[in-house]
């Protein structure tokens, strides 16, 4: 079993109602290969872990590679795994915008901004500290 966590920038707005199309989408489809995860977003950049099988999780993120509205795709961690974080997610989802950041410890101004493909590279340590914090939230 494996987890990816990724970074990537939205090529296209996402209104709340697109980021919801986006979510029942992803849940019915990880749902299917017992993929599981989080997905967050802010202010155009979205964080994702996935965790499953490895070949399954690997094909999925092939298909997010390719999907034209993620730019800059960035993988921050890929790791073998034991046990998953989020094992009763298809896909837990969070939109940053709209949470209160005062309940994120050692918040980062990342969330206030789109990034460039390099900057997700040298935030890659926060965003996995962040996805890790909402195991609890």
């Amino acid at each position: 079993m494996i987890r990816i966590i990724y970074a990537s920038s939205a090529t296209v707005e996402f209104t709340e109602s697109k980021l919801m199309q986006l979510l029942g989408k992803a849940r019915q489809n990880n749902g299917e290969l017992d993929v599981s995860g989080l997905l967050l977003y802010a202010k155009g950049n979205f964080f994702q872990i996935l965790e499953g099988d490895e070949q399954k999780v690997d094909v999925l993120f092939n298909k997010i590679e390719q999907d034209d509205r993620h730019g800059s795709v960035v993988v921050l961690d890929r790791a073998e795994i034991s046990k998953r974080a989020f094992p009763n997610w298809s896909m837990g989802f969070r939109n940053l915008e709209s949470f209160d950041k005062s309940q994120i410890r050692g918040y980062n101004d990342f969330l206030d901004r789109k990034l460039t493909a390099e900057e997700f590279g040298d935030i890659g340590d926060e965003v996995i500290s962040l996805i890790n914090q909402f195991r609890t939230i």
